[in-house]
């Protein structure tokens, strides 16, 4: 009855998870991986943007090497811009990069424009640029967002350069002239290309003439901030911008009429932490990755552990003590040490069940200063403290984070919130530590970049399914053997041994711990100890041969537990947690205790213990620093280890006494924390 409780409970908490999570979380799924670390066929530096046709081909503008490579969709090398490495090569620093449906390539770059009407000496105007390409490789137009065939109405600061003839000239640099552009075209070869740092966007014909310029600085409707971070047109021809200053999605139509936007800053559904990238695909429906991160908090080999068991650090010290408190300890993470349910009560302390919270808090605060601090010297300039910070910071992170859950949301076209993809990067895996987003397609692939030699992966999206790159486990295994000999000679005047006691013990103790990262909020954690212990003793006083003894006992305790842990806000300001949870502790005991000289005494005892206990408990903060705990727990025994029934015979071996011991209690707690 009360194993079918707890199966109940789990059922009814991962029922309750299923409906608000698996109809809206999606996986990624391995398709392939190309690429690395190069300068030309189809390896790249990593200053780098990648773009996708219709057909899937893969288009990379390297800034480092200056080129631009067209891959196959299988990340097979077709050709490259310049075909050939040479001194002239008009890319300077290629940037975003886009195909239209003809296969002529757009590349943001920066160039030197000469003034037409200007000549000995001649004067070109420094600005940033488009350059259209032919799917063969040849230059067809280069846009300008900048006016850049008039004469400059002010002083600016020029200066000396040679140009293409060899010529002595002047080069104007105006303010912002290497800025960033994004491009991106729609069906009909339309250009548009977002000037960020202006909050504009420019839309070009087919033929590069300026059709209209829309968008503006702020945060109302039709406008966005300075630092937008992608541009995509869907299959109807309308303007989406990661406006990621203001935490939204802006969409404009076709002729720049503001549309709609979708999105508010958070970390929840449909909200955004700085969004980064935009893929519309052809059903409709719209992809937008932000900068938000949901990490597991770790902070040495032994630490994933700790953090999942106990994030109040408590059992630190006892979890490769014995083995036995493994599985306790799940519990403590969510519920006081000195509850009647630990394996011995009366070792806890009361004050520990009254700071459990308060010390999980007290954590949050710790990282966020660590994540916040820099070296406040005198000596330095503020540039170098920022740096330092940034050193510091990303040093703390990286020693911190076990995993890091990322998302990619769904939307459909009118800006509802529909789903989100999840994946997990593993750090402290070799093989995909350093793995970071890079970009979306409009097929629904999302790519991934290891930043140490630039390998890409590519990944479709699945449906909610088991994935072992969520699981973490661990195999715990502990034998203790011990072999004691004791001797003692009473004060007599001979050196014959009065007491020789033989002691043998063994303990065998089994842990397996499993945790499951659901999504990027919800976990399940699983523990599981089996204990042996084993007891064997001879006692022998040859002086009074009759109360010499042989006493064996054998001991096996299982001890399973279970949490379901849903993170209900995320941000380390409003850290707030939710925790269901379920333990089971079954035991057995048997012992014999015989006279070791039967033709004198026949006394004997022999006896069966059993325990099974059970609790549930919710462990809810029902306030950032409030935090509610309700447990209710069937203790069988309740006082005792084990509830035991023992036989008792006489020096003729004759049964006389027979004694039974059983306790039980069925008790409900409650604790409310509120931290000033």
């Amino acid at each position: 009855m009360k194993k079918s409780i707890a199966l109940l409970f789990m059922t009814y908490a991962l029922f309750v998870w299923r409906a608000d999570e698996t109809r809206a979380v999606s996986f990624l799924k391995f398709e392939q991986e190309f690429s690395g670390k190069g300068s030309t066929n189809g390896f790249f530096s990593k200053n780098s943007h990648v773009a996708f046709d219709a057909e899937g081909n893969i288009y990379v503008s390297d800034a480092d090497n200056r080129l631009v490579q067209k891959l196959s969709p299988t990340g097979e090398f077709i050709m490259q811009i310049p075909k050939e490495k040479t001194v002239d090569n008009i890319l300077k620093k290629p940037g975003d990069i886009a195909a239209d449906g003809d296969g002529n390539i757009y590349v943001a770059d920066i160039t030197a424009h000469h003034i037409e009407e200007t000549a000995d000496p001649k004067i070109y105007m420094f600005a940033p640029c488009v350059y259209k390409f032919s799917a063969s490789g040849e230059l067809m137009h280069t846009y300008f967002v900048d006016a850049v065939d008039v004469r400059p109405k002010q002083v600016l600061p020029a200066r000396l350069i040679i140009d293409e003839e060899g010529k002595t000239a002047f080069g104007v640099q105006p303010k912002g002239h290497d800025r960033e552009l994004l491009v991106d075209v729609d069906s009909q070869n339309q250009l548009y290309v977002l000037d960020r740092k202006r909050s504009t966007v420019h839309k070009f014909d087919a033929d590069g003439k300026r059709l209209i310029d829309f968008g503006r600085y702020g945060a109302g409707n039709g406008e966005f901030d300075r630092d937008a971070s992608d541009i995509e047109i869907d299959i109807e021809g309308n303007v989406l911008i990661a406006d990621t200053g203001n935490h939204r999605v802006v969409k404009f139509n076709a002729e720049g009429r503001f549309m709609l936007s979708f999105g508010k800053k958070g970390r929840g559904d449909g909200e955004f932490t700085k969004p980064l990238a935009i893929a519309a695909l052809a059903t409709g429906e719209i992809l937008v990755k932000d900068s938000s991160q949901f990490k597991r908090f770790l902070g040495s080999p032994l630490a994933f552990v700790i953090d999942v068991v106990s994030p109040s650090g408590q059992g630190v010290t006892d979890l490769y003590s014995t083995g036995t408190e493994l599985a306790d300890s799940v519990l403590d993470s969510v519920r006081s040490r000195s509850s009647p349910f630990s394996f011995d009560p009366t070792q806890q302390s009361d004050l520990d069940a009254l700071h459990r919270r308060i010390r999980l808090l007290e954590e949050v605060e710790y990282r966020r200063y660590y994540s916040d601090y820099y070296d406040d010297d005198d000596d330095k300039d503020e540039n170098q403290k920022e740096e330092d910070e940034d050193l510091k910071a990303r040093a703390i992170r990286e020693t911190i984070y076990h995993n890091v859950i990322a998302r990619v949301q769904r939307f459909d076209r009118s800006g509802r919130y529909s789903g989100r993809v999840i994946y997990e990067v593993d750090k402290t895996s070799a093989d995909e530590h350093d793995l970071a987003f890079l970009t979306l397609d409009s097929l629904g692939h999302i790519y991934l970049r290891d930043g140490s030699d630039l390998t890409i992966r590519q990944y479709s999206i699945e449906g909610f399914t088991i994935k072992p790159s969520h699981m973490n486990a661990l195999y715990n295994t502990r034998v203790i053997n011990v072999d004691s000999d004791f001797t003692e000679d009473y004060e007599d005047i001979d050196e014959n041994a009065d007491v020789q006691d033989e002691l043998n013990q063994f303990r065998l103790s089994n842990s397996f711990l499993l945790t499951y990262n659901l999504s990027e909020r919800w976990n399940l954690t699983f523990a599981d100890v089996l204990t042996y212990v084993e007891q064997d003793e001879r006692y022998i006083t040859p002086p009074k041969l009759e109360d010499s003894y042989d006493f064996e006992t054998q001991a096996l305790t299982n001890t399973v537990a279970a949490n379901l842990k849903f993170i209900t806000n995320p941000n380390p300001y409003r850290y707030k947690e939710l925790n269901l949870y379920a333990e089971r502790i079954d035991g057995t005991t048997n012992l014999n205790q015989n006279a070791i000289f039967q033709d004198v005494n026949q006394q004997a005892q022999e006896g069966e213990g059993d325990a099974s206990s059970f609790a549930v408990g919710m462990n809810w903060d029902v306030l950032t620093k409030v935090n509610l705990w309700l447990e209710y727990s069937d203790l069988n025994p309740a006082q005792t280890s084990r509830n035991f029934v023992r036989r008792f015979t006489d020096v003729d071996g004759n049964l006389f006494e027979v004694f039974g011991s059983r306790n039980e209690a069925k008790q409900f707690l409650g604790e409310l924390t509120i931290k000033f």
